[in-house]
């Protein structure tokens, strides 16, 4: 297997990351994260850098604790967006072709009517899976969080 399909620049794989945060966020939420929340989590979700962070964290930590904890995560959060804005659209992009994500008329982005295999991220070496995992926490954090809104403002950006 060639290293480039799990990189991060990958669409199909930046799409398993959104389909993990788009699982979690309506597991705890019951409604789709709004479309312009995938900049900010998948960035963030493939940000290898940020993985203590999330290591010394759970589930129920919370997205405003887990950025008191780590204030450090704003840092150049603007330049992290901007780099990984085309990152963010081709995985969208094939998300939808595949119809693994759609968007829906409300301006959210969910699951789409083809189901994403787990044997592929289960089989994945370990700093891809992290990724996914990190994704998977961030979709959480942010169902719980309330709006768009609230969590552009908690990181300090505008959507």
């Amino acid at each position: 297997m060639a290293y480039d399909l799990f990189a991060e620049s990958n669409p199909a794989f930046g799409t398993f990351g959104l389909v993990g945060f788009c699982q979690k966020f309506h597991a705890v939420s019951k409604r789709s994260p709004e479309f312009a929340l995938a900049y900010l989590a998948l960035p963030l979700a493939l940000s290898d850098d940020l993985e203590t962070s999330f290591e010394e964290t759970a589930a129920t930590t919370g997205l405003l604790s887990w950025l008191n904890r780590y204030p450090d995560v704003r840092l150049d959060l603007g330049a992290r967006l901007d780099a990984s804005k085309d990152i963010v659209s081709a995985a969208v992009r094939f998300g939808l072709s595949t119809k693994a994500l759609s968007f829906n008329s409300d301006g959210t982005i969910g699951l789409g009517t083809r189901k994403a295999p787990k044997a592929p991220i289960t089989d994945l070496p370990e700093k891809p899976k992290r990724a996914v995992k990190r994704a998977e926490r961030l979709g959480t954090w942010m169902g719980k969080a309330g709006s768009a809104g609230t969590i552009f403002s908690a990181f300090g950006v505008t959507p």
